[in-house]
């Protein structure tokens, strides 16, 4: 029969019955309380209900933006961090279950935007519900690129070749320790928001996405507040970083001033097009290595558009339009390509 009687655990206890009060009756937590919650059901203290009786009680009420910084703050307490000496690193990230619907060109757009010059650090999982989908890591296994490296050795390679990957399996020890219960769960937590928002390279620009534009605001808010200069949070495709090439809501943390606004690629001269729809990694792979190579492909605009928005956001150019025509000419010049080599050890 399971019991703890630690200070810790009745914390935990009366935390738990105030959140679990349905979203009516439920009271909000403060940045402390919500870091304390967490950092329970991190540990070997808490019993497996308990991390599905907080997980889904929290999905009823819903994480206001101090509960995500305090929930930020015991995932990143529970992980090993890198600090990359770079300056302008940028960190993309996208939803750790990965991608259903659209094909996964975040990577292409952050290795381009690797190459015109901005280091890139990416993070992701694999083999979480509820879409068990493709992922960054897939897709870089399937270029030839390891994805499964540990975190002394990514920040040596953003140090040395611009880019790095950081894999949960490797740096986000406490949460990693959640991943059979939330296998068991298959819904969608309020961890796998906050995936999306952690910055383990303590980059000082982060662009995430979000599925929802309710969202938008908050995640660039919990993310921003934590100590970033800016955090663009757009509602992506497949709740990815990826901008379509369409219209979208954007919310943008900078200075810590928070603005919302509309990206349109028309604004830019490039045609409004449909994404293209999901494919396994070693298509995906090939796809991008083969734009990059040179070859025609409807992936090309939205490649070059996303980076564009990268390059901007982190201050490498100062406007969109300045980004894209960067972009364009780094994937002309072939120097994309020459990216990927490095990257491969080639």
């Amino acid at each position: 029969m399971y019991q703890s009687n630690s200070p810790a655990a009745e914390r935990f206890r009366k935390t738990l019955i105030a959140t679990a009060k349905g979203s009516k009756g439920a009271r909000d937590m403060s940045r402390e309380q919500a870091k304390a919650a967490l950092s329970f059901l991190l540990s070997a203290e808490a019993h497996p209900a308990q991390v599905g009786a907080f997980l889904t009680a929290m999905r009823f009420k819903g994480a206001r933006v101090e509960e995500m910084k305090g929930f930020l703050d015991a995932m990143e307490e529970s992980a090993t961090l890198i600090s990359p000496r770079v300056e302008r690193l940028l960190n993309c990230n996208g939803p750790y279950d990965g991608r259903k619907k659209a094909l996964h060109l975040s990577l292409a757009a952050a290795l381009l935007t690797v190459a015109a010059g901005v280091p890139v650090v990416m993070h992701s999982n694999s083999g979480l519900p509820p879409k068990n989908g493709v992922t960054t890591a897939a897709v870089l296994e399937a270029m030839g690129i390891p994805a499964y490296q540990e975190p002394l050795q990514v920040a040596l390679n953003i140090e040395e070749k611009g880019f790095g990957h950081l894999h949960a399996s490797r740096y986000l020890h406490g949460v990693e320790r959640l991943k059979p219960i939330r296998q068991t769960l298959f819904y969608r937590s309020f961890l796998h928001a906050c995936e999306v928002m952690l910055n383990p390279a303590t980059a000082g620009y982060s662009i995430i996405g979000a599925a929802h534009k309710s969202f938008l605001q908050r995640f660039a808010t919990a993310a921003g507040e934590r100590g970033q200069q800016r955090v663009m949070a757009v509602q992506g495709l497949d709740g990815c970083d990826e901008l379509p090439m369409q219209p979208v809501a954007v919310a943008d943390y900078h200075q810590g001033e928070l603005s919302e606004y509309t990206l349109d690629p028309a604004d830019y001269g490039l045609a409004s097009q449909e994404h293209q729809p999901c494919a396994d990694p070693q298509t995906t792979a090939r796809l991008i290595l083969s734009m990059f190579q040179g070859e025609s492909s409807p992936a090309l605009n939205p490649v070059i558009y996303n980076s564009g928005v990268r390059l901007a956001l982190c201050g490498k150019v100062e406007r969109i339009a300045d980004g894209i025509e960067l972009a364009r000419q780094t994937l002309t010049s072939g120097k994309a390509a020459e990216t990927v080599r490095k990257l491969q050890g080639c």
